[in-house]
């Protein structure tokens, strides 16, 4: 019976931490709005190069270890006009390589344990060459084309009929998340930044709840059933990796749940690679929650995330010929690892700190 009220009382948490987080979301559109067009014209100088934008994506979601807070933050910078539509699309980019900094954290952990690090490592790892060989196909082609703006941008056309920034949604929660957010900024004391930083806290804290209350709801009690059931098929482990990312609102939770499962020997990297897609899609759907309370141009930029994972399923998973790429990338790395230890320390401070630091620095 208390088992039970735990589960209620749980559940009850995710809903209050859910709303808090749409709370924290809205206050930071709302700060942006506020501080007007010199902070936008500041943001958009810092992120008007999408290579540079890139590298933000990355370096912020390493730092938050959350693509789905990083995405989020960025639709309501999208919603508040500090950045456009297009400046945002590389950022999102970005935060899908960024968010996969947790597996390797968690593979780190398995360093001294021989072919139990190697499995760890090449399980981690293929998730960071799917995305990084995702971002290599498709910015140029966006950059050239705009194709992922386009679909996006056309979804949210024919779903609409309008995208602007003033045109939003009538939504039942949208008068609640609004008290909310005026409460917010009534402890911000009328300054904007404190708001911004404030709304920023908010989210991350909340999201920090939500992965946590889910994870014990649901992840304590499915490992056992991963390798009878999820992993039977590459579309049955796409599916259920993109609904138990949806369920704990988290990519990193999911994938890098599964790190000690591989390296355990439960799981094989090929069954796990096409979970990871799965997780990569689940994660969109934070930031499309978030921007059910702004506007249609905060959907559009969250539809972008969507279509930019869609896309690099189909162009990579569902090509033979790119297929087996980050499999076969994954596994050298893990091979030159067990020869050297020192290399996955040296690849996590140099591509998900060093590398993207130094990016942005020089492009300011």
């Amino acid at each position: 019976m208390n088992k039970m009220y735990q589960t209620y009382l749980k559940i009850a948490g995710v809903v209050l931490a859910l709303y808090l987080f749409l709370v924290g979301i809205k206050g930071l559109s709302s700060g942006i709005k506020h501080l007007g067009g010199d902070f936008a014209k500041e943001i958009m100088t810092t992120t008007s190069d999408p290579f540079v934008s890139l590298f933000i994506g990355i370096l912020a979601t390493t730092l938050f270890q959350s693509s789905s807070t990083t995405t989020s933050i960025i639709v309501g910078m999208v919603s508040g006009g500090a950045i456009t539509l297009s400046g945002a699309i590389p950022m999102i980019m970005g935060a899908n390589i960024g968010t996969t900094v947790t597996n390797t954290i968690v593979s780190i952990g398995h360093i001294n344990r021989g072919n139990e690090f190697k499995r760890a490592f090449a399980a981690s790892t293929v998730h960071d060459f799917f995305n990084i060989m995702s971002v290599m196909i498709l910015l140029p082609i966006e950059i050239t084309f705009g194709i992922i703006e386009k679909t996006a941008t056309g979804l949210g056309m024919f779903l609409f009929g309008t995208i602007s920034t003033d045109e939003v949604f009538k939504s039942p929660i949208k008068a609640a998340i609004k008290w909310g957010a005026k409460h917010l900024e009534s402890l911000s004391f009328d300054n904007n930044t404190v708001f911004i930083l404030l709304s920023i806290l908010l989210t991350f804290l909340m999201l920090y709840s939500i992965v946590k209350l889910l994870r014990s709801l649901v992840l304590d009690n499915i490992k056992q059933y991963f390798d009878k059931y999820i992993f039977k098929t590459a579309l049955r482990a796409i599916l259920f990796g993109m609904v138990l990312t949806i369920m704990v609102q988290s990519s990193s939770i999911t994938t890098s749940t599964i790190v000690p499962l591989a390296g355990a020997g439960i799981v094989t990297l090929r069954q796990l690679y096409p979970f990871t897609l799965g997780a990569n899609i689940g994660t969109t759907v934070t930031a499309l929650l978030a921007s059910l309370t702004l506007n249609v141009t905060a959907m559009v930029a969250a539809f972008a995330h969507l279509f930019f994972n869609i896309f690099g399923i189909i162009i990579i998973f569902l090509n033979p010929l790119l297929k087996n790429i980050p499999v076969r990338l994954a596994t050298w790395m893990a091979e030159m690892s067990i020869k050297n230890k020192f290399i996955p320390i040296i690849y996590l401070i140099i591509f998900f700190f060093i590398l993207p630091l130094s990016i942005i620095l020089a492009g300011r």
